[in-house]
């Protein structure tokens, strides 16, 4: 059985592609033993999560994925993460900036906002990848009104 990294479900052995979520499912993942299941494909990348300084709301980053967008609610190219409903969210551009994972490594890079995007209070200039270690702020926007911190959490693996 291999279980999806994305959405947790538990999909036949040799499954390229989860049944329910349809995320690509990892050829080189590590094969664990879990109770209650013959055997299960866990990808072993760390979680990913961007706490809303402003809220201290928590956002939980999909296990697997490619590019994830942050923005606001347009027709051209919809964000995954839509600040729409935040407080200051004028600052920040319809297609603002992506996180993208190359398998356990993630990078920031602003798409031609506005306002720019800020790594620890300096300009990431655009088209630039940004490396992203835990702790790292991302700010959508001047003066640290729309900040995000990365974190991360390894899987657990008992």
């Amino acid at each position: 059985m291999i279980v999806c990294p994305h959405c947790d479900h538990v999909n036949p052995t040799g499954t390229l592609e989860c049944g329910s979520c349809h995320t690509p499912l990892a050829v080189d993942a590590t094969t664990l033993t879990l109770p209650g299941v013959d055997s299960a494909t866990v990808s072993q990348a760390p979680i990913a999560q961007l706490l809303h300084q402003q809220s201290q709301r928590q956002i939980a980053l999909p296990r697997q994925f490619t590019r994830f967008r942050l923005g606001k609610a347009n027709p051209r190219i919809p964000p995954d993460l839509d600040v729409s409903g935040f407080a200051n969210a004028q600052i920040v551009s319809r297609v603002h900036a992506e996180i993208q994972q190359e398998g356990q490594t993630y990078y920031v890079e602003d798409l031609g906002s506005s306002n720019g995007t800020y790594i620890n209070h300096m300009l990431l200039p655009q088209g630039k990848r940004h490396l992203l270690q835990g702790g790292d702020r991302i700010a959508l926007g001047k003066g640290d009104l729309m900040t995000f911190i990365v974190q991360f959490t390894e899987l657990d693996r008992d």
